[in-house]
């Protein structure tokens, strides 16, 4: 590796500067790569010989296994993600992190030397990329879970003494910053994941009380299972689990791609939306549901899942209150209005009428020449018969 050390004009004049700003929450920095950017590049005007930099956090999230923050110098910060799953047994016990992480200990591997061990995966590939020193620090936070981080160095003689010093003097502030940090990340994440994207901005913003909500417009898509009482009599519950998320993973995408969202899993189906501020906006997101919908029937029919089950959809359109109900310190998000209760009615309509998926007379207005009338019905708790369509 190239030694391309450019005299910069030190941003802290000491290392005790340093940790103070960390200690002090790393302000005014409020995105994660302008703080690793800016612990690195402070070390760098410390004459720290660090040339790559990389932090690892086990994250509480529903498909991803961690995250990692990559710096090397005269670059910008990258941020990768690892899936659930990504790694095989091998791959992860070749690796010094576990090791790291599970033992709490440090791990130094001095790559120019000719004793150094060559007991992980990482030994040779750093040393071919022109690295000379390598160490692994385990972060542990105040609760004693543990994360890692890596500090590696292309200068000839690798690190001295004193710049190892320095890298263990800012570890305890680090660790503080990566759990502040994992903090924030796990609350939006799994706000985001139980409750959904938009509850869970109300909920981080404050509307923790009941009766905070906001009034909502946007089209209107619910979906059951078909005989699922009849499947969940049959069925093991582990099983029936299965079988719901491997068809939720086959419906909840095609949602998310158009602009909707589910804001709540109801046993054997979903209540979705589909935002939008204007007339044109209803055409598109009535055209976004529909066509949701049924790339998800195309979907299950593709799979084999798709003999076992099946599903009804219908949608409708309107304003309604999203907000906190509840008791005592029990509360939930729950949606509120005349809208929603159309759609529910016209989903149980649909079975009356022999129709998989249907859409009130609102929406086919909308998209001209996708639906057909399907039939009347008489809705409960609104008056006269209900013009229903299919498409």
């Amino acid at each position: 590796m190239a030694d391309s050390r450019e005299a910069k004009k030190p941003r802290f004049s000491s290392v005790e500067e340093l940790t103070n700003w960390m200690i002090d929450g790393a302000r005014p920095s409020a995105d994660a790569r302008e703080i690793v950017s800016g612990i690195c590049e402070g070390l760098v005007g410390l004459d720290v010989a660090i040339d790559r930099f990389m932090l690892f956090i086990y994250t509480l999230h529903p498909n991803l296994l961690g995250t990692r923050f990559r710096w090397i110098r005269g670059e910008a910060v990258d941020v990768g993600h690892a899936k659930i799953g990504q790694f095989s047994q091998e791959e992860y016990t070749a690796n010094p992190l576990p090791h790291v992480v599970e033992d709490q200990v440090t791990i130094r591997r001095h790559l120019e030397r000719a004793d150094c061990p060559e007991d992980y995966i990482i030994v040779g590939e750093l040393r071919e990329q022109g690295f000379t020193d390598y160490i692994a620090l385990p972060l542990i936070f105040t609760t004693g879970e543990t994360h890692a981080c890596t500090w590696s160095s292309a200068q000839a003689g690798g690190f001295s003494e004193r710049e190892i010093e320095i890298l263990k003097t800012i570890n305890a502030p680090l660790a503080r910053l990566t759990e502040t940090y994992m903090l924030r990340l796990n609350a939006a994440v799994l706000l985001s994941t139980y409750v959904g994207r938009n509850s869970g901005t109300l909920i981080r913003d404050g509307k923790v009380h009941r009766g905070d909500g906001e009034e909502i417009t946007a089209v209107i898509l619910f979906v059951d299972l078909k005989n699922f009482t009849r499947l969940s009599n049959e069925i093991a519950g582990p099983e029936l689990v299965g079988l719901l998320n491997d068809t939720f993973d086959h419906l909840v995408p095609s949602v998310t791609r158009r602009g909707g969202e589910v804001l709540k899993f109801m046993g054997d189906g979903f209540f979705a939306i589909f935002p939008y501020a204007d007339e044109a906006g209803l055409a598109d997101m009535a055209a976004a549901a529909m066509d949701a919908a049924s790339e998800g029937a195309e979907a299950l029919l593709k799979d084999a899942l798709g003999d076992t089950v099946s599903f009804r959809a219908a949608i409708h359109c309107g304003t309604f209150h999203y907000g906190n109900i509840g008791g005592a310190d029990r509360l939930d998000f729950t949606a509120i209005g005349p809208p929603v209760n159309y759609t529910a009615r016209l989903l149980s309509a649909a079975t009356g009428l022999g129709c998989d998926m249907v859409a009130s007379s609102d929406i086919a207005s909308r998209v001209p020449g996708r639906c057909a009338k399907a039939g009347t019905a008489d809705l409960k708790g609104f008056s006269g018969e209900q013009t229903i369509w299919r498409f």
